[in-house]
């Protein structure tokens, strides 16, 4: 057996998944945005494979950059995949569409997409939220990005990846909000078991974080702040982590629980 894989949370969504024949990422971001930056295009030049859950700009953005600067593919909805060819020239073979369900081989790592439901996102609302609190260039420039450099409609996907030494880990990104429909949960945990929870956890969402947790069953549990630093732009508060992970370990005692802060690093 080898040594247990690494990952690493670099803020945002922005997860790294190490291995030593390449990483596979989640999100990249590694711009300033709102003030905050967790890394830098170093960060990401061993990668492999990227893996897009949505087309908002901070989980998008950096993404032609660094494809321009390694070998990595991308494993994305075929909105995404579009996208890139379409606005940045990405080539085809560097690009990899998935529907739900259906799964991809690339390197060690096979993985595989399933539908996910993002709470309502106004783009006035944040560019409002922003410029109420003096933050207009963070405002217009999100505003921007949204309307003008990414595909912000995309579908919303979760991942499965089983990688080496019988790694079995799941993103389920924002899911867990308002709309967020605990049968779908069901019929992901019927198909998949996953050993490692990648839980984003935000607003008031704690009650819709437990019982999709305990739907899922993972024996670990990352949390996650997906926009810790956007809230503080735009005046939104969530509830303290503190609320999230007892309502995590109340649903599931048994898990190991992880609050992950900016550049730490666990093993898998």
């Amino acid at each position: 057996m080898g040594a247990r894989l690494n990952l690493r949370y670099l803020g945002w969504s922005c997860f790294v998944i190490e291995s030593a024949d390449g990483n596979l990422l989640f999100d990249p971001l590694y711009r300033t945005m709102y003030g905050a930056s967790w890394a830098s295009l170093d960060d990401f030049r061993d990668s492999k494979v990227i893996c897009v859950t949505h087309g908002h700009h901070d989980h998008y953005i950096d993404v032609p950059t660094i494809l321009g600067h390694t070998d990595a593919v991308v494993v994305a909805s075929k909105d995404i995949c579009d996208h890139l060819n379409f606005k940045y020239k990405v080539k085809k073979e560097r690009l990899l569409p998935i529907r739900p369900f259906e799964e991809v081989t690339v390197s060690d790592f096979k993985i595989t997409a399933f539908e996910w439901d993002h709470r309502k996102v106004s783009i006035s609302r944040l560019f409002r939220g922003g410029l109420f609190r003096g933050q207009f260039f963070s405002s217009f420039q999100s505003a921007w990005h949204n309307l003008f450099k990414v595909p912000f409609n995309a579908p919303y996907f979760g991942f499965y990846v089983e990688g080496p030494d019988n790694m079995r880990l799941m993103n389920y990104c924002e899911g867990f909000s308002n709309l967020m429909k605990i049968e779908r949960l069901r019929e992901i945990a019927r198909r998949f078991k996953a050993d490692t929870l990648l839980a984003g956890m935000q607003l008031d969402f704690e009650k819709q974080l437990s019982e999709g947790v305990a739907a899922l069953s993972p024996k670990k549990v990352v949390l996650f702040h997906p926009h810790e630093a956007l809230f503080e732009n735009i005046g939104l508060t969530s509830s303290p982590p503190q609320v999230f992970v007892e309502g995590v370990r109340r649903a599931l005692p048994e898990a190991e629980v992880i609050v992950a802060k900016p550049q730490s690093s666990f093993t898998i």
